[in-house]
């Protein structure tokens, strides 16, 4: 990790030598600052792809803070500019982005058609159905195999009905495979929100303990993900705790414990060490 202050990583995201440019993105993951948004969004057009792609992840993960900046940009950028942006925009997670990739699911750019579709998806955009399944008709087979994932997330009886249509006109073997993952995904949804669970995409533990290292705000963002479907495994909810007293955040670190001792209500060892540790904060 680098020591450089928030300052001098400003400033040397502008150096000549791309390693320079490298230690200050790596120093500014995490930060939440309005003062970096504008330098990062400029970083997400270095020639260097490392540092684009870091810049438009940390510009993601500060969520609504860099979003209204973002739109702004995005909205007059082009070319694999606007696709970095774009990324950045659908790892914001707010819906108000949602209008803007509808737009950009008719980009002259292939990059910024599948980042735009795929964030339909993700977003839970099923207003725009009709725009999701224009592009799989896409002259990029990667648009439309992102358009299926979109549909998978969606899971609608109209949303895999199109993923159907689209596997049995499609001649590709890959292709037809893709379908069938979306379709189970949209099952194992449906039948999650039919039992009354939160459907909520998480990724492995064994990655967010790694990502603390190098972007414990994006882990935090993960690690939340756990609790807020309430599932049953205690160590994303004591990771936070731990994350959350690190950074003295006293009312965030109660909220999780109070969650977990919901989830594990049944399960006395459990809930004994969430019991004590709340005992403690008193």
């Amino acid at each position: 990790m680098s020591n450089l202050n928030f300052q001098d990583a400003i400033n040397n995201l502008s150096n000549d030598d791309v390693k320079v440019r490298k230690e200050a993105i790596e120093s500014l993951v995490g930060i939440t600052d309005e003062d970096a948004i504008e330098p990062l969004i400029k970083a997400t057009t270095d020639d260097n792809a490392q540092v684009r792609f870091k810049a438009a992840e940390i510009l993601g993960s500060m969520g609504d803070v860099a979003v209204d900046k973002l739109i702004e940009e995005f909205k007059t950028s082009q070319g694999k500019d606007k696709r970095f942006l774009a990324f950045a925009l659908k790892e914001t997670e707010d819906k108000k982005v949602i209008p803007y990739f509808v737009e950009s699911t008719e980009d002259e750019d292939f990059g910024v058609r599948k980042v735009a579709v795929r964030a339909l998806g993700e977003l839970q955009a099923e207003e725009e159905l009709d725009s999701i399944s224009k592009c799989l008709e896409d002259e990029d087979w990667g648009v439309r195999l992102a358009a299926i994932q979109a549909l998978g997330d969606l899971a609608t009886d109209d949303a895999i009905k199109l993923i159907k249509d689209a596997r049995k006109a499609e001649e590709d073997k890959d292709f037809k495979k893709s379908c069938n993952k979306a379709l189970k995904k949209a099952k194992n949804r449906q039948e999650a929100k039919a039992s009354g669970k939160s459907i909520v995409k998480v990724i492995p533990m064994s990655t967010i303990k790694e990502m603390e290292k190098t972007n414990v705000q994006k882990a935090i963002k993960e690690y939340e993900r756990y609790v807020e479907a309430k599932q049953a495994k205690d160590a994303p909810y004591k990771r936070l705790c731990v994350l959350y007293r690190k950074a003295n955040d006293y009312d965030n670190e109660v909220r999780v414990i109070e969650t977990a001792i919901e989830v594990f209500a049944g399960n006395d060892k459990k809930l004994s060490y969430f019991e004590k540790r709340l005992a403690k904060l008193k």
